[in-house]
């Protein structure tokens, strides 16, 4: 019997944890390649893989330009700031109209 396996039969709910395990190795195995630990309480969590992958898509497909100018890239970024504000709102059971983006 391995070490881990010992492990695991004198603490059998850590095998539960699995799925933690997989999300680890699929979006943040740069941790284990580099040998980092990455705690932070302050809010800053660490961007996924698949967040890098589908960000790097968008601005591929994409040109966003100025929100405060009115042509069509700046358009497109008016679209992605308002549909963002939207989900917060949202998410936070928020009321009341978006006013227009400003800084």
């Amino acid at each position: 019997m391995t070490a881990f396996e010992r492990f695991l039969a004198e603490h059998p709910a850590y095998a539960a944890t699995g799925a933690l395990d997989e999300l680890r190795a699929r979006e943040y195995a740069r941790l284990d390649a580099q040998g980092q630990v990455y705690l932070d309480y302050t809010g800053g969590g660490l961007y996924a893989d698949s967040q890098v992958r589908s960000h790097a898509k968008l601005l591929g497909e994409h040109v966003f330009g100025n929100p405060h100018s009115a042509n069509p890239s700046s358009l497109d970024t008016t679209r992605l700031v308002e549909r963002a504000r939207a989900a917060v709102l949202a998410y936070f059971n928020g009321t009341g109209s978006t006013p227009p983006y400003s800084p």
